[in-house]
This record gives structure tokens, sequence and C-alpha cells, in this order.
């Protein structure tokens, strides 16, 4: 059973994700939530701590699939590809179970613009996210290469590079455009492709 603290928390996401951080007060927050004045400034000092505390709990693990994944399933790069897609769309299915609209690429990252701005310490936590899950992918791609399975010229720092970039670069493509939104099908396909051209000659 939701606490009145996760309740005030999925209510704010909901108004953070169509407003602006500027537009949306405590009322709103306190009126959507369905609790007292006196139970928000019981878990919350202000409108900036709530803002925070959703970014931490609904967006920070968007870019923390790598951290999710356990050991066993890095095993191998095809079984890493496999794992960061179940996790994404897990984050995903939460994220739609607790919208009360349908829940676009679109909106997600208008969310992420937000933060970089009015969160200090969010970029930071990306940054140091990104970079774990690019040394994780480009470890796996290195012992690859090691074993055969991968091209020798293969540029490590490159393809694990691409490996990174793809969720967000598929992600932006369809916020700006009529496309499929928050959809893993694509993440999936393009992966698998990446890992074929390690393969191939046309990839280095």
């Amino acid at each position: 059973m939701a606490t009145a603290k996760d309740k005030i928390l999925e209510k704010a996401f909901n108004l953070f994700l169509i407003n602006s951080y500027d537009s949306v007060t405590m009322q709103q927050i306190q009126e959507a939530s369905e609790v007292s004045r006196g139970a928000i400034y019981h878990h919350f000092k202000s409108k900036e701590e709530i803002f925070k505390a959703v970014v931490d709990v609904y967006l920070v693990p968007a870019f923390s699939s790598y951290s999710m994944i356990t050991d066993e399933e890095k095993k191998s790069l095809q079984e890493m590809i496999q794992a960061s897609v179940k996790y994404r769309q897990k984050h995903i299915n939460q994220l739609k179970d607790i919208t009360s609209f349908q829940l676009t690429d679109f909106y997600f990252f208008k969310f992420v613009f937000q933060a970089t701005e009015h969160y200090k310490d969010f970029t930071e936590q990306v940054n140091m996210l990104t970079e774990k899950e690019f040394n994780g992918w480009r470890s796996l791609i290195q012992a690859g290469m090691r074993t055969g399975e991968f091209r020798a010229d293969v540029d490590p720092d490159f393809a694990a590079q691409m490996f990174v970039s793809t969720p967000m670069g598929l992600g932006i493509f369809s916020a700006f455009s009529n496309y499929i939104n928050i959809n893993t099908k694509d993440i999936r396909t393009s992966y698998m492709r990446l890992h074929s051209l390690l393969k191939k000659n046309s990839f280095g």
C-alpha cells in the first residue's frame, strides 16, 4: 500500500511531467496528492526538495539499468543486451503505472531537461552512471575480441559508446516525431544489430 510520501511523489511526478518546474506549486501538489498541508511539510521542506526526490525515484533509474544487472547477466555481450532491455522495460512499466495520462518520450525528455536545470547534482549523477555503463559495455566487447568472438580491428571505445547512446538517441528521435514512444523493441533491435556488426567486416 502506498504511503503518503509515495503518493506525494507520484502526483508531483505527474505535475512536473506536463508542467514547467516554475509553474508547479506546493498547493497543486497537495491537492493532487489529497493529503494535508501538514503531511506535505512533514516529508518535504520545499518544492525543490520534492522535485529532487521525484528525480531520484523516477528519473535516475532510467540511467541506472547497468547497475541493476547482476554479474550473472554480464557474462557475455548478448546476455547484457537482454538484461539491459529487460530492466529498461521494467522501469518504463513502473512509470506508466503511476502516470495519469499517456506517457510519451516527449514528456520524459522534457522532464530530463528540467532536472538538468533545477537539480544541481543530476548531471553529475548521470555522468557517473553513464561512465559505469560505458565501462561495462567496453569490458564485454574487449572480452569478445580476446576470445575471437568479435573482430580484432573493432574500436571498443567507439562500440561501447554506441551501446550507451542508442537508448537516448532513439528516445530523443521519437520525442520530436510521430514515431513509437516509450518502447524497448527498437532498443533491442538496434543492440542486436550492433552485436552482429562487431562480427562483420563493415564495422570498425
